[in-house]
């Protein structure tokens, strides 16, 4: 290929929304994807995830895995000016912990974090309440960037949310919202990971995210030259790019949990599991993610994506598609054909609220009318409701649903941590990713002694109990492995985390 030119500016085109760029508070994968480009974390892991330094030049774990001490770099200076030390890493830290910050996803990565203290400008001693296994990988995290404390500190939360200060390669310039963001090069920037392909600012001058929402303008926009870069590239075109030697094509697999339909286990008809079990064999999962995804999307079967440390792979086929036997299971437990065609009992008829949210990522709204298709087969009714941020957020903290989806991006097995602990259900003014609404002991106890064991195998041996009570208890369905795709015209050097995000720091404009 011809050598890379210094300069220009790069545009990438996204299909959804922005919601808020501030680490310790933001939820969403296509905030993260911003995130990575403007927030440096302590930590970096490498291709095959072993844990290097970045922010922290070292550490020391205490025998009992309660205290990790970090020498931090001494060079670093946020996009504001303020230096960063030791006392960042305190701040980030208790900010997250801060139920002010109303912190929907770092609260649950940072796990048992206790305290932190900082006795010199380079050292931060950080205090955990008991045993986290995962703590070292999960500090890499977009969502455990590093913010400023200056600026985080003055500016409200709510505009911090759309003013970012990091201390990344790209610098906030702009946010238009519904529109894009524009971020600046870092001219002062020198203090990449050493899996970086060079050193010093960035190689381009500028990089702006633009928000097309229609497939078509995104992808004639990237033939024409127009833009560099479109994300999520539709499935029924990704073969026709793959062979399109002017293009280059990318399909990360996203590790931690996949999307899965969560059933709510605190109401009734899904606190019996034997009608949790039922409607999963009403649900013909590899049909739907054939016709929707084509094979560019994998199916997914439990609470842990493939690509994650932990997954076990026994537990594929472990139920399957039986329409039949999902409507005598149903009979079973009480759940009779009325002459309407829709299953009753007691009087009332089995309707299901099925909660999504627009616009239609990742074809999630299709799934909810496959479901309501494969489920009416059976006697199930089924009302699928899509709701606009605020409400959808609402129906989520009262527990006003039946069947919600949802997918998490982790690099470590811990994600179940968030996805089946009690403290993580919403609730009003809260949100939270136990979307299953499970309070179950056994499974609390599994999750924690998972978090807190610190030898390799055993905690590979319990994550692999946690993926079979799920599957068993019928919490959960696993339904496709989210799968970032990606198209450029005429850059170079775009690399991928080990979350399975883009980064654009060793990117330059082809020659």
């Amino acid at each position: 290929s011809a050598p890379p030119q210094a300069g220009g500016d790069v545009v990438f085109a996204i299909d959804t929304v922005l919601n808020s760029f501030d680490p310790n508070v933001a939820a969403a994968a296509q905030d993260a994807r911003i995130m990575r480009q403007i927030y440096d974390s302590l930590v970096v892991l490498d291709a095959d995830k072993t844990v290097q330094p970045w922010l922290a030049e070292s550490w020391t774990i205490s025998d009992d895995g309660l205290t990790y001490t970090f020498t931090v770099r001494d060079d670093v200076v946020f996009h504001d000016g303020t230096p960063f030390d030791a006392e960042a890493v305190c701040f980030n830290l208790d900010r997250i912990k801060d139920p002010a910050s109303a912190s929907i996803y770092a609260i649950g990565l940072i796990g048992p974090y206790a305290s932190c203290d900082a006795p010199d400008a380079s050292t931060a001693v950080v205090t955990l309440a008991s045993p986290y296994a995962p703590f070292l990988q999960i500090l890499s995290s977009p969502f455990l960037g590093i913010v400023s404390p200056t600026a985080a500190s003055e500016a409200e939360l709510a505009d911090f949310a759309i003013n970012p200060v990091g201390s990344g390669p790209f610098v906030f310039d702009s946010y238009t919202p519904n529109d894009r963001i524009v971020l600046k090069s870092n001219a002062d920037y020198a203090w990449a990971p050493e899996s970086a392909e060079h050193d010093g600012a960035p190689l381009i001058d500028s990089l702006t995210f633009q928000i097309i929402p229609d497939a078509t303008v995104r992808l004639g926009s990237l033939r024409s030259g127009a833009i560099q870069g479109v994300g999520n590239v539709p499935e029924t075109e990704a073969s026709a790019i793959e062979n399109d030697a002017s293009l280059e094509f990318y399909a990360q697999a996203q590790s931690g949990s996949p999307f899965q339909l969560n059933f709510n286990t605190e109401r009734a008809p899904f606190d019996d599991p034997a009608v949790r079990a039922a409607i999963r064999s009403g649900i013909d999962i590899d049909s739907v993610v054939q016709a929707l995804y084509l094979g560019v999307y994998e199916r997914a079967w439990g609470p842990l994506a493939p690509t994650t440390l932990a997954y076990d792979k026994s537990i594929e086929g472990s139920f399957e598609f039986d329409a039949e036997a999902a409507g005598a299971a149903l009979d079973a437990a009480g759940w009779t054909l009325g002459s309407d065609g829709v299953r009753a009992k007691g009087g009332k008829r089995l309707t299901l609220d099925y909660l999504e949210l627009a616009p239609n990522r990742e074809k999630r709204q299709d799934i909810a009318e496959f479901v309501k298709a494969n489920l009416a087969e059976i006697g199930v009714a089924v009302n699928v409701r899509i709701e606009q941020v605020a409400g959808y957020q609402s129906s989520l903290q009262e527990g006003d649903y039946d069947i919600a989806g949802l997918s998490l991006v982790s690099a470590d097995p811990n994600v179940v941590y968030s996805l089946y602990s009690p403290q993580f259900r919403a609730e009003p003014g809260r949100n939270g990713f136990n979307f299953t609404r499970v309070d179950q002991q056994e499974l609390t106890d599994l999750v924690l002694a998972a978090q807190q064991e610190l030898d390799d195998a055993a905690r590979i041996g319990l994550y692999s109990q946690i993926q079979k009570h799920v599957i068993d208890e019928a919490l959960s369905i696993g339904f496709y492995v989210p799968t970032y795709t990606v198209a450029t015209n005429g850059i170079q050097g775009l690399r991928f985390d080990s979350e399975g995000y883009p980064v654009f720091y060793d990117v330059a404009l082809a020659g």
